[in-house]
């Protein structure tokens, strides 16, 4: 399916939703399965339909270095558990823009270059927007309640870490120490949250991302 359709469809969809507080899409997926790039597309397509679209990732609310890196930076079930801040998520973010929330939400909870927690400036939303936010781990069974519409954007693991290798080199130094770090931490991690939550069966789209000029629901 052209990709363009792809994301007018996924759009409709959103939009058709009949509720009473701003719309929570989560997009999550293996890392470098190309949420990132799919949820950017999304809100721009929102926007030219002139929809008010709040857009974060889950990567700003990491923990501190000291908590995801305790079990090692090589840690697969280090990154799997100790990663996000998934409170300060739930509370800043997801719980007030749901159900009986107060609309008053934040996007990040910490600076993640100076490795210090921030209290941004707290954003007052209004219920006819729409929030997008993209992370690897985002349909775990305690936050998987607290999205309105979840899309689950499926790549096959060997292409994602082609993909994730190639975006990553400059940070680990080559091609190959990166594609190594795929291997042993961050798709390991992945294939942890993929046999304990099952997230694609969660979703209320899947879309097979292997062929990104041409993808297509599952």
């Amino acid at each position: 399916m052209l990709r363009s359709n792809l994301i007018a469809d996924v759009a409709n969809r959103i939009l058709s939703l009949k509720i009473n507080h701003p719309i929570r899409v989560g997009v999550s997926g293996v890392t470098a399965s190309g949420k990132t790039t799919f949820a950017n597309e999304l809100e721009k397509e929102l926007l030219c339909r002139k929809k008010k679209v709040i857009r974060t990732s889950i990567d700003n609310f990491h923990n501190p270095r000291n908590i995801r890196y305790r079990k090692g930076k090589e840690s697969a079930i280090g990154y799997y558990e100790d990663a996000h801040d998934y409170e300060s998520f739930k509370k800043r973010l997801l719980i007030p823009l749901g159900p009986n929330g107060n609309l008053q939400c934040q996007t990040m909870s910490l600076d993640l270059v100076k490795d210090e927690y921030v209290n941004t400036e707290i954003k007052v939303a209004t219920k006819d927007m729409v929030l997008i936010v993209d992370g690897t781990f985002l349909f775990k069974k305690d936050l998987s309640n607290l999205y309105d519409f979840k899309i689950f954007v499926h790549t096959d693991f060997e292409l994602a870490k082609q993909r994730g290798a190639k975006r990553e080199e400059g940070i680990f130094g080559s091609y190959e120490e990166a594609e190594r770090m795929f291997v042993k931490r961050y798709h390991a991690a992945s294939k942890l949250y993929l046999e304990e939550h099952v997230p694609q069966l969660h979703a209320d789209v899947v879309i097979n991302n292997n062929n990104i000029n041409d993808p297509d629901f599952i």
